[in-house]
């Protein structure tokens, strides 16, 4: 019998190792995630009662759309409470501003009226004062009659009276324009009064504009939580709107996936209920928080914790509901 080449059985061998025993290249990585949509409470700024509610659910709404209507009936009242304080308070501006200009006027003139009173007194005054320092002279030269010096003293004192007389005018006409204050102080308690009166009336309008529950976003009204007539309060979730076309897969990625994968890259979505549809997506985001699997190997089996990672995959397909599980595949 023909023994074998042995270089021959060394070639042969060399191939084998070569084609039959490398590694396949591995396949492409493909998960499983759950589609999340967006979804919006709508809640009331404004407690009170429920008098009317225009949707139902799963009717389609657009942003803005009137939902439901908050009793307004006291907050109107408070409007008409906050109206009736701005007229009140422009009249008393109105009356204020005219008795300080009246008074201010007024006083002025008092003022200067008797400021020239004075100035005539002072002078009768003195020619008074000269007069009767000549006829004291002439008197006591026995030049004029007791009479006469009678006379010259009593218009010395008038004068003299006459000057304290037209200095208490004076001081007086000055004391008014105490009067000007007095409704310059009104005058700022008038506008006080307006500037809170007109912040209430914005603040009430500001409210009564809230009684109108309107659609945050388009979407499908997906829960109601309150009937015509329900009491309810601040920031209470009157109903749940959910917008379809605003959707994306959540799916947990461990870390050896990581360095495979990037934002912006594509993944294509297969619903496990339809494996014949697919859908594309994008990454937007890789969560570097992570998450440990539910399920964790016990380090007394010398196992490790497994460690996963978020990645948002945005969507934006009205056939992919909320809830629905999807295998996921990067390319």
């Amino acid at each position: 019998m023909t023994r074998p080449n042995k270089w021959l059985v060394a070639v042969m061998a060399v191939l084998l190792l070569l084609t039959g025993c490398t590694a396949p290249p591995a396949a492409s990585e493909e998960l499983t995630g759950m589609v999340e949509a967006r979804e919006v409470d709508v809640n009331t700024k404004i407690p009170g009662r429920i008098v009317k509610i225009y949707v139902q659910e799963g009717q389609q709404v657009q942003a803005g759309d009137l939902l439901a209507k908050i009793d307004d009936e006291d907050l109107k009242a408070k409007e008409a409470q906050a109206l009736a304080g701005i007229a009140a308070a422009k009249g008393d501006i109105a009356k204020a501003a005219a008795g300080s200009g009246l008074a201010a006027a007024g006083s002025a003139a008092a003022v200067q009226k008797a400021e020239a009173a004075l100035a005539k007194a002072k002078a009768d005054a003195e020619l008074a004062t000269k007069t009767y320092r000549r006829m004291l002279e002439l008197h006591q030269a026995q030049a004029i009659s007791d009479q006469q010096m009678d006379s010259a003293a009593k218009d010395y004192q008038a004068a003299l009276a006459g000057v304290a007389a037209a200095e208490g005018d004076l001081a007086n006409a000055r004391a008014s324009r105490l009067q000007v204050d007095v409704y310059q102080a009104d005058l700022q308690r008038a506008e006080a009064a307006l500037a809170k009166a007109e912040a209430d009336l914005q603040q009430v309008r500001i409210n009564l504009k809230e009684t109108e529950i309107k659609a945050p976003c388009a979407g499908t009204v997906t829960s109601l939580n309150v009937e015509e007539g329900e009491l309810v309060s601040t920031g209470l979730p009157l109903m749940t709107v959910t917008d379809y076309s605003d959707n994306w897969v959540n799916v947990k990625v461990k870390q050896s996936v990581l360095d495979k994968i990037q934002e912006g890259q594509q993944a294509v979505l297969t619903p496990v209920s339809l494996p014949d549809k697919k859908y594309t997506g994008k990454i937007v985001d890789i969560s570097r928080k992570p998450e440990f699997a539910t399920a964790r190997a016990t380090n007394d089996r010398g196992e490790k914790d497994i460690v996963t990672y978020n990645v948002k995959i945005r969507v934006n397909t009205a056939q992919l509901r909320p809830g629905m599980s999807v295998q996921v595949k990067f390319d």
